[in-house]
């Protein structure tokens, strides 16, 4: 099977875990080790042992679509079904391994690539979903919206410099407007090619939000991220986010987490625009605080995909 190294910058979230089984970095599988039972995991390796297919994929030259298990991926399975024609494949659904939210794009121009030119798409001689940065996404409107607090883990590239504006990780998106004039509709990571961004939604009648910013000039490279969005009710504990090894200053007292959150959009920042040209190879969204196990989760993640 011929495999492609894909280039690009990533933005990794902090690593998960010390498991991982076939897919891990450690003794046994992410989500056992550390369960998610409420949040969302979306990722190309095996997170649990319960889980069998990870990702279903559409080859361009005749649309039929097929799941795949994380091994299936690697072992030149997903190749040859993408190879029918010299096709391209791209990502349909990428299921969500905690059992709740897949996401999706039913929308073949606007569907992320895994497969081309003949080749898996690498990153760091791992496979990744491709976005363009143009119009591709995948989203999920979740059943049941959570408030206020998330804590987010994530393995990102940024393959090009935005050629205008911001350029979006990915953005959760509130259901209506409780938010203050100004403040993001989404919470969010972005970075327009000198400057990376998290953002958060205000709840009105009370504190606006406060962006974390952090410099990040010309390149992006692969990194994990530990993101954690919380209320100002939270204090000198509320939001903040590490990037590798680098711990940026949390925000205190302000409020830069959301009143709801109701879907989540990949690629994108949950308004539909200002796509990001990026790599995206897991995506764990905690919605309980996994607290100490977060230094085990991000060491995790970093074995696996060998970061730093």
């Amino acid at each position: 099977m011929a495999l492609g190294n894909g280039m690009g910058i990533g933005i990794p979230m902090v690593n998960l875990g010390l498991g991982g089984g076939s897919g891990g970095g450690g003794g046994g599988f992410l989500l056992d080790d550390y369960p998610n039972t409420n949040g969302h995991s979306y990722s190309l390796r095996q997170l649990s042992s319960t889980v069998t297919n990870v990702v279903r994929v559409r080859r361009s030259t005749d649309s039929v679509e097929q799941d795949f298990t994380a091994t299936e991926i690697t072992d030149g399975t997903l190749a040859t079904f993408c190879a029918v024609g010299g096709s391209k494949g791209f990502v349909t659904k990428w299921y969500d391994q905690s059992g709740n939210s897949d996401v999706i794009n039913f929308t073949a121009l606007q569907q992320p690539r895994i497969f081309s030119g003949g080749a898996l798409i690498l990153q760091n001689g791992k496979p990744c979903v491709q976005f363009d940065g143009g119009d591709d996404s995948l989203q999920a409107l979740l059943g049941l919206p959570f408030s206020s607090i998330y804590y987010l883990f994530a393995v990102n590239t940024w393959i090009s410099t935005p050629a205008e504006g911001e350029s979006y990780m990915y953005g959760l998106r509130t259901p209506s407007i409780p938010f203050l004039t100004g403040d993001d509709l989404s919470n969010s990571i972005s970075w327009n090619g000198t400057t990376g961004r998290m953002k958060g939604s205000g709840i009105v009648g009370q504190v606006g939000v406060t962006d974390l910013t952090f410099p990040k000039i010309g390149t992006f490279p692969q990194s994990l991220y530990y993101a954690r969005q919380a209320v100002g009710a939270i204090g000198s504990l509320g939001s903040q986010l590490k990037i590798n090894t680098t711990q940026y200053p949390a925000i205190g007292a302000t409020l830069n987490g959301s009143a709801q959150v109701n879907s989540i959009h990949l690629g994108e920042s949950g308004g539909g625009s200002l796509n990001g040209n990026i790599q995206l190879q897991e995506f764990v969204l905690y919605i309980s605080d996994p607290g100490l196990d977060a230094a085990a989760i991000e060491s995790n993640i970093n074995t696996y995909y060998s970061i730093y």
